[in-house]
């Protein structure tokens, strides 16, 4: 990668986490953030032989004793769905980027890599009419306009853009408290096996 730029290229790139090939609910964001650990895993072979099983898209999303800060990390954004240990093999995050950072500022070079324009571009090609069909629930949760979406709106049976906070919250409303209904109604239901 060339030109300035405030990615950790000592950390092994990954777009996604959790079961992404099969999960009900899929969370949209922009970039993985960084921590220690993320360099550390890239220095170890157990780390990297985690990371590739990861880019399958047939593994859960982490638990603490796998990777600690995401499993912080996701635990927070999805616990009004349910208890972290059911939601494992149920919500997967995808994001455009997937170099980390710990700030990330990198818009203009984001949408010129290539790794990134694949995210966006099965995410409108493959996710969003399943969602919009509703087989599955996707929730933008981070930089709509980055992935072709208008903040606020809800597209068909399952595609949602909600109002969010920069660290990728829902804000209170009608919306969230729609999404937080139907993506609980559709986990429980959801055998999780959707394939892309």
């Amino acid at each position: 990668m060339s030109g300035k730029h405030r990615f950790d290229l000592d950390c092994l790139p990954y777009p996604f986490m959790g079961p992404l090939k099969s999960a009900p609910l899929i969370l949209l964001y922009l970039s993985p953030g960084l921590e220690e650990f993320d360099r550390e895993m890239a220095r170890t072979e157990e780390g990297r032989n985690w990371v590739m099983e990861c880019r399958t898209g047939n593994q859960l999303l982490p638990g603490p004793e796998e990777h600690r800060t995401a499993w912080q990390w996701w635990k927070t954004r999805t616990a009004v769905f349910g208890k972290d240990d059911d939601l494992r093999s149920k919500v997967a995050v995808l994001e455009i980027g997937a170099n980390h950072s710990r700030d990330f500022n990198d818009y203009p070079l984001l949408l010129a890599l290539p790794s990134s324009r694949v995210s966006v571009e099965w995410a409108q090609a493959v996710l969003f009419p399943q969602a919009i069909k509703g087989e599955r629930i996707v929730l933008c949760l981070r930089s709509a306009a980055y992935w072709g979406l208008p903040e606020d709106r809800r597209f068909g049976e399952a595609l949602f853009a909600p109002r969010v906070t920069r660290g990728g919250h829902m804000l209170n409303g009608p919306m969230r408290d729609e999404i937080i209904e139907l993506a609980k109604a559709f986990i429980i239901r959801s055998p999780g096996r959707v394939t892309p």
